[in-house]
């Protein structure tokens, strides 16, 4: 009997398991982190329903937040957990946690075909490496780097930066934005609450510009998707030309900092609900609006992740042995 690993990857919102022989998904599972108390409650719900032939051995976890010791709290999310008393609990003798974006970034050098839909072009060096990001709940950022005959991945929080700004008006919504004498970081527009964020930064200064026809407040990123197809609502979007712009100008300030000569590659919720409403035109005239980088990041090749799972996806490969090493 083939043995069988869980892989989850457990974000602000939803926790997507399965297990794997490292080959293929099976039994794959969503739940809603709102609906359950903690990781041990949707465990559960999960474990108890599977076949006793399918119960895992181990278990290899990503998760929203940075991984140290064995108390692990999410940033976006009220759960916390012990790795050692949950390990425990389900009598498991493996029980890895990593970064959600360290697992997406694990599958990044075996994505390609349909999984992959080229946004701007270039040409990756293999010798370079790659970088994710992805706006959610949070702002996912990962990092892999290639060493001798494997991959490397690099934790990091890179969704913490602050946002960059170029002109008058983007300097302007970002004082409406701020909070106190703390910098606007780049989260904090580009996920689901920063798209309702910026939608009523700019609702509010529309109003106090006496302009006609401007939208009530959005609570939350679906309200801003919900009023893209209304004609009537400029603000939403301009929400998501900006968020366009901010996601190409927070891209390219990480791929210089890493030399992602690799690639760069997006994901998250906020582009899937997006679609064609993510301008990419807009993303790559501010990725390479750089004065004296203009020709480095004009060669780096920007990638969309179309695999419906990337981090479950980067767990297999984890699974499978063939990945990365940390």
């Amino acid at each position: 009997m083939t043995a069988r690993t869980l892989i989850g990857d457990l974000g602000g919102t939803n926790l997507r398991l399965a297990l794997t022989d490292g080959t293929a998904l099976e039994a794959e599972a969503r739940f809603l982190t709102a609906e359950h108390d903690g990781l041990e409650a949707a465990l559960d719900a999960y474990l108890n329903g599977l076949p006793p032939t399918h119960r895992p051995a181990g278990a290899i976890l990503a998760v929203a937040g940075p991984v140290s010791g064995d108390l692990f709290t999410l940033t976006n999310c009220p759960w916390s957990f012990s790795r050692q008393a949950v390990a425990g609990r389900y009598g498991w003798s493996r029980f890895d946690l990593l970064n959600d974006f360290s697992a997406v970034a694990s599958g990044l050098p075996y994505l390609d075909g349909p999984d992959l839909e080229l946004v701007k072009d270039g040409t990756a060096m293999p010798d370079g490496p790659k970088l994710v990001l992805g706006p959610g709940t949070g702002l996912g950022v990962g990092i892999a780097v290639p060493s001798e005959d494997r991959w490397t991945v690099l934790d990091g929080e890179g969704g913490h930066v602050s946002l960059p700004v170029c002109d008058a008006e983007e300097a302007d919504l970002m004082r409406r934005l701020k909070h106190g004498t703390v910098p606007v970081s780049a989260e904090e527009v580009l996920s689901g609450s920063g798209l309702a964020a910026l939608f009523n930064a700019i609702a509010e200064r529309d109003r106090g510009a006496e302009r006609d026809g401007v939208a009530e407040r959005a609570e939350a990123g679906a309200d801003v998707m919900a009023r893209l197809t209304d004609d009537a609502c400029p603000v939403a979007r301009e929400v998501l030309d900006r968020f366009s712009v901010f996601l190409g100008a927070v891209a390219a300030n990480a791929a210089l900092t890493v030399g992602a000569r690799g690639g760069v590659y997006l994901t998250g919720g906020v582009l899937g609900h997006a679609g064609d409403a993510f301008r990419q035109d807009l993303f790559r005239d501010r990725f390479i609006a750089n004065a004296r980088m203009a020709d480095y990041l004009a060669a780096i090749p920007v990638y969309r992740i179309r695999h419906p799972e990337p981090g479950l996806f980067g767990l297999r490969m984890l699974a499978r042995g063939v990945s990365l090493t940390q």
